[in-house]
């Protein structure tokens, strides 16, 4: 079994925030963790209490979230959230300074065991590893010198350079959305920051946040630019699969939120970078986050540009076991979706056919999607599990493709047409044929129709039954192949344009053979399976399916 888990929380909307003012947690170390100190990848919650001394890493030159000060002392908005988990465990600190690039690298090496660092959820790092509930909301932002103000990436010429930190979400935005963009990058926050500060390119792009606390703290700047993209969130991470560690961090941000900690925390570090207006804005209490506005004119006189996002409140995770084509890829791009509504989807990949119904029958997960109708319902009948579909998603569809001819209206006596000799696939070529006019089939043959089963034959053309595999390669030597998309793709068709005629959703074979969500009996209900069958059906995924499989995948169409 090949198990990966894609978390795209819905809560997580992306931005990070130091910390300042150290609250007591005990004497605090700042050398290099040694990962050697770990217990393979991670340490349990269990093993940091017994050391007494947790490891986090923290910016050290990023005021106000994180940073050291005169004092060598780390101060920020990060920071003083640190250490409120320091005093809540019980423990010493040891603050290891971390760069944008290497986060994720700290967390799977065990140099770190919580990442505090500006690190902005997105379904890619959630990959990687495994995020907390937010506690700050987070947009990307672009600053630049007010006598040359950027107001629109579109402003920015052909030669003209952005800034950018490596590792960044504002790397990541620009390289995927605006290749045309040239970067220039930098490890760290001050290396970028000088270089911005030399002119050594036109903008800076980063958090928005912190674009915004330069423009505030150095004269001559404006935040011409104060939201691209979408607003996201800022929380902590651990190594994946460190569960203990992750929901003890949960509980602890909730508990938090009914002492409104993170205002607190604002109040402490952000205050006087950021003033009042901003605080309801970017503080997010108890893991919801909020709605993320701007105050109007940011920086020196910059232009207006508040944009709203949606609110999110986690709502819990959905787990599905799936195939990895195309079922794990649809799902996938669900998960985006579901995450703008505040679920976290898990997706478990099997290579077996057996496994997915297992699992969901014994409540280890809760749905699965790789099956069709006819194989749950004998699968439920020899292995006596409870198992039911609740939705029917896609389909694969039989097309009738060219050969000698490439028009059914061409079709002569005596014309040649091949079909798959076994059971169920030779009587969904058949029924193609007769929905198309070509043939005509006795009442009642259905799925189960052979050649002996056509009852008119006006073209009195020939039906050539072959193994599956074979169909294509006499495409040369017949007026027609009938082929399932595997097939047709191999052959070197296009689904979606070659096919003179292919199965329907209305078609007796696309509602017998689509493939389903199925879950155990008694949880069709459930409101994350309902979330889940939502989004599945809803039109943003019938465009990804169309647009990714050419035809041959195709949504169910109710």
């Amino acid at each position: 079994m090949k198990n990966f888990i894609k978390k795209i929380g819905a809560v997580f909307l992306s931005l990070t925030v130091a910390a300042s003012l150290l609250a007591g947690c005990g004497a605090k170390t700042t050398e290099p963790a040694d990962a050697s100190a770990s217990k393979g990848i991670f340490r349990t919650l269990e093993e940091i209490k017994s050391s007494g001394t947790i490891n986090i890493g923290v910016f050290s030159d990023k005021s106000p979230f994180g940073y050291v000060d005169e004092n060598g002392e780390y101060q920020g908005y990060d920071v003083y959230f640190a250490n409120r988990i320091g005093e809540d465990l019980g423990v010493k600190i040891n603050y290891v300074s971390t760069e944008a690039a290497n986060r994720i690298e700290y967390l799977q090496t065990g140099k770190v065991d919580i990442i505090l660092a500006n690190f902005t959820v997105t379904p890619e790092r959630a990959q990687e590893v495994d995020f907390a509930l937010p506690y700050m909301n987070v947009a990307l932002g672009v600053v630049s010198p007010e006598d040359a103000v950027i107001t629109s990436l579109d402003e920015i010429g052909a030669d003209d350079q952005v800034i950018v930190i490596s590792g960044t979400t504002a790397e990541t935005y620009l390289e995927k959305n605006n290749p045309e963009i040239k970067l220039q990058k930098y490890d760290a926050y001050a290396e970028a920051k000088t270089a911005f500060e030399n002119g050594n390119g036109v903008a800076w792009a980063n958090d928005n946040t912190e674009v915004i606390a330069f423009s505030i703290e150095n004269p001559g700047y404006v935040v011409g630019i104060p939201s691209l993209g979408s607003a996201d969130t800022i929380a902590p991470a651990v190594t994946k699969g460190n569960t203990t560690l992750l929901n003890w961090l949960n509980d602890e941000i909730k508990a938090l939120g009914n002492e409104n900690f993170f205002h607190a925390d604002y109040e402490a570090t952000l205050l006087d970078t950021y003033g009042k207006d901003y605080e309801d804005t970017l503080v997010v209490e108890g893991g919801a986050a909020a709605v993320f506005e701007h105050p109007r004119g940011v920086g020196g006189g910059a232009p207006a540009g508040a944009e709203v996002s949606e609110t999110f409140t986690e709502k819990g995770t959905i787990t599905v076991a799936a195939s990895p084509t195309p079922h794990a890829e649809i799902l996938a791009e669900a998960a985006k979706l579901l995450a703008k509504e505040g679920w976290t989807l898990e997706v478990t990949e099997f290579e077996d056919y057996v496994q997915p119904n297992l699992v969901v029958d014994s409540g280890e997960i809760d749905a699965n999607y790789f099956q069709h109708t006819p194989y749950l319902d004998d699968f439920n009948e020899k292995k006596g599990t409870d198992l039911v579909a609740v939705a029917a998603i896609h389909y694969e569809p039989f097309g009738i493709y060219p050969g000698t001819k490439t028009a059914l209206s061409d079709l002569a006596d005596g014309d040649v047409i091949a079909v798959p000799n076994d059971t169920t696939n030779e009587a969904r070529a058949l029924l193609l044929l007769q929905d198309n006019g070509v043939i005509k089939l006795a009442d009642g043959a259905g799925l189960a129709a052979t050649v002996k089963d056509i009852v008119e034959n006006p073209h009195n053309v020939k039906i050539q039954e072959l193994e599956a595999a074979q169909v294509s390669r006499v495409k040369d030597e017949v007026a027609f192949v009938v082929l399932n998309g595997n097939y047709a793709l191999q052959a070197g068709f296009s689904v979606a344009h070659d096919a003179v005629a292919y199965e329907t959703s209305a078609s007796a074979a696309a509602k017998t053979y689509a493939n389903v969500l199925v879950v155990k009996a008694g949880n069709e209900n459930n409101e994350g399976i309902q979330a889940l069958v939502k989004v599945l059906k809803s039109d943003e995924i019938k465009q990804f399916i169309d647009d990714t499989y050419d035809g041959a995948v195709i949504p169910f169409e109710d």
